[in-house]
């Protein structure tokens, strides 16, 4: 009889532990498997094993200190105004990282970076406090302008207190003598120069209609997005030259074609290795203005960089956090967003990617509060991940103007009724251009908040495991949901792992 009872106790065991690795078998996407397996550099899954600080492929430094504030004449004592002795810290520090002793330092202009090596390190961000007692608007007067019939500031569409700022360094070196498709890592130049390996390459095709459907899987990218002239860029380190061929080192995430005027330029951004870190912006707190009236209590602006960051930072009763624009391989981190005198919608943008922005990460962000738009991309913003972030009430503002490929991954959203809440001006195309990827989505229960009109906003979107929609994966040419599917839980850690395993055999 004993004998009897253990095996059926052993028998119970065994069922338990077999179950979660069937439940997990079954719990993976027919896009990926629980490997890769099923994924191609071609799927309609993008490839974003390469976003953040060097690819990825190296941690944030910690930069020696050089320099202090202090040493320069600032005081930190809540009173004092430090603006002049933080901007000659700034220029005169060659390279290395300034300290910010624990204070709280005054700021009422612009701090301005136009230079590469450079770190602004506080003590932490309960011990510095960068205090900003006034908005852009106030201390930098600009007048309002009207479009489409709305009054609006111009402040509310960027500038900040901290800016950073390099230029590309293009050198023209070709065009292309023959098409190559997304998911490919070859071009084929007229000639390939002097190119050599381990050199960064920018892409650039002129947008048309043609391309602009291209971008949207077939959807027409709007009338102002196509009423101006614009790029399409792209960049890429050069893995080999053989002849006019350029191996790379990533997949094309659009097709690379002589009729949009494709040429490739070699890349030299003058502004890297700039970081911030450790500290807190506080700002006055006076309530929020009108949507598109913002005054400007705007943080942090980055433009033209590369391999920069910003790390273990506070914003408070801020405007606009963090927005990036034509910035390559960017890494946000450890980011916290709250209110102390505000209320309801305390801003307007708290992470906002635009402009060409390419492979940028922001992880661990935690919103504790609630913005117009809590995470945007616009502008052919591409390759943008988002991941390990939480929130209140988190919205993906899918801001129009052709970002795609981008991810949302291993997110706690919160209140998932403003989940899909996007917005942009209704002629700069749909929401997104296409293969936008959710990817593990978790929120409090309720009411789930979906895509409006999926198929011609989101077009080719990836929602996988995010409860509260019906399963939807039999249109290769529609939407793609698999609201079960959970494992793996991070689709970027994931995609890493796997790259570079396959780079070691």
């Amino acid at each position: 009889m004993q004998i009897r009872q253990i095996a059926l106790g052993v028998l119970i065991l065994m069922s338990l532990i077999s179950t979660p690795s069937e439940s997990n078998a079954q719990a993976t996407s027919k896009l990926w498997g629980m490997q890769g397996e099923h994924w191609s550099a071609e799927s309609r899954l993008p490839d974003h094993s390469r976003a953040g600080y060097h690819s990825g492929d190296r941690d944030i430094p910690d930069v020696a200190v050089v320099a202090d504030v202090k040493d320069f004449g600032a005081v930190g004592d809540g009173k004092t105004d430090d603006s002049v002795a933080f901007q000659t810290a700034i220029d005169q520090t060659e390279q290395g990282a300034i300290l910010i002793p624990p204070g709280r330092y005054v700021l009422t202009a612009q701090l301005q970076i136009r230079k590469p090596n450079l770190v602004l390190r506080g003590s932490g961000r309960d011990q510095t406090i960068l205090y900003i007692p006034k908005s852009l608007l106030e201390v930098q007067p600009r007048e309002g302008f009207v479009a489409q019939g709305v009054a609006k500031h111009h402040y509310s569409f960027g500038s900040a207190f901290v800016q950073i700022r390099g230029d590309d360094g293009l050198e023209r070196i070709s065009g292309l003598e023959r098409p190559s498709s997304r998911g490919s890592s070859i071009l084929v130049c007229e000639t390939a120069g002097d190119l050599a390996a381990g050199e960064w390459i920018q892409l650039r095709q002129r947008l048309d209609e043609d391309l602009g459907r291209h971008l949207h899987a077939g959807q027409n990218a709007g009338k102002d997005t196509l009423s101006r002239p614009r790029q399409i860029e792209w960049v890429a380190r050069v893995v080999s030259v053989g002849g006019k061929e350029l191996q790379l080192d990533r997949p094309l995430r659009i097709d690379a074609r002589p009729e949009w005027k494709a040429v490739v330029h070699r890349y030299r951004p003058t502004v890297q290795e700039v970081g911030i870190e450790g500290l807190t912006f506080e700002f006055a707190g006076k309530p929020k203005k009108k949507h598109l009236l913002e005054e400007g209590f705007n943080a942090i602006q980055i433009t033209n960089v590369m391999n920069c960051w910003v790390r273990n930072v506070r914003f408070i009763d801020a405007d606009m956090g963090v927005k990036i624009g034509k910035t390559r391989h960017f890494q946000g981190e450890d980011f916290e967003f709250a209110e102390k005198k505000r209320t309801g919608r305390t801003g307007h943008h708290a992470i906002w990617a635009v402009s060409n922005s390419q492979d940028c990460l922001f992880q661990r962000f935690r919103i504790e509060t609630t913005y117009v738009h809590d995470l945007s991309v616009e502008g052919f913003a591409q390759g943008i991940v988002f991941s390990d972030g939480s929130g209140r009430s988190i919205n993906l503002d899918h801001h129009r103007s052709g970002p795609f490929e981008n991810l949302f991954t291993n997110l706690d959203v919160g209140d998932p009724k403003r989940l899909w809440r996007s917005s942009g001006r209704g002629d700069r195309g749909p929401h997104s251009a296409a293969r936008t990827t959710a990817w593990n989505i978790r929120h409090s229960g309720g009411d789930v908040d979906e895509p409006n009109r999926i198929r011609r906003m989101f077009p080719l979107i990836n929602i996988i495991g995010i409860e509260g929609y019906a399963e939807k994966t039999d249109d290769p040419q529609g939407p793609w949901i698999e609201p079960n599917a959970k494992a793996p839980p991070d689709l970027y850690q994931a995609q890493v792992k796997r790259r570079k395993a396959s780079e070691k055999r």
